[in-house]
């Protein structure tokens, strides 16, 4: 599915410039149909997915505390 740059900042809970930004920075792929930019649904999936970091568990921390 094809989303506006404002329905893509609404599925992000962002402003529609951060959306610009990350075209602009060529961290998000755009299709452009004339003069409109659309964001296909599946690469903002795809930079959502790739912008996320794992929970930090009490292991964890414990293995990164100096002795």
């Amino acid at each position: 599915m094809l989303l506006t740059v404002e329905q893509a900042a609404d599925r992000l809970g962002t402003s529609v410039r951060f959306i610009r930004r990350l075209r602009t920075e060529g961290r998000i792929p755009v299709i452009k149909l004339g003069k409109h930019i659309r964001i296909d649904s599946n690469d903002l999936d795809t930079y959502i997915n790739a912008s996320r970091q794992e929970a930090w568990n009490q292991q964890t921390l414990q293995h990164r505390r100096p002795a």
